[in-house]
């Protein structure tokens, strides 16, 4: 567990980190991630009309495109959606690799201090 944020004034953040929870919901994310894949290439893609689909009030009102449109729009939106989630996941880990980094480094500070008092 770490203390929050750096405060260049010599103050308290307030608030505790805990790398392990950093972890769990980079997991999360991360499974957010796929499933929104799955749906983008997965359950969306197979989504395609054809004009004999429709039969002939359908060809004449251009659902066809208005419908393949719309699905194409929604798969990129959610890939796009899959990339954010990939970043924030990234960043997650990231910020547990710090405050890992600082766990470790605060508890050789301890240690040498204790042993400087033995």
């Amino acid at each position: 567990m770490s203390t929050g944020g750096f405060d260049p004034l010599g103050g308290d953040s307030g608030f505790e980190v805990y790398p392990q929870a950093l972890r769990a919901a980079t997991n999360e994310v991360f499974a957010a991630r796929d499933r929104v894949t799955k749906f983008a290439q997965g359950d969306l893609a197979p989504m395609v009309l054809r004009d004999e689909d429709v039969g002939m009030i359908g060809v004449r009102s251009q659902i066809v495109p208005v419908f393949n449109a719309v699905v194409q729009s929604m798969r990129e939106k959610s890939e796009r959606g899959a990339e954010r989630l990939t970043a924030l996941a990234e960043a997650l880990d990231k910020a547990a690799d710090h405050y890992e980094t600082q766990d470790e480094e605060d508890y050789r500070q301890l240690r040498s201090k204790e042993e400087g008092l033995n």
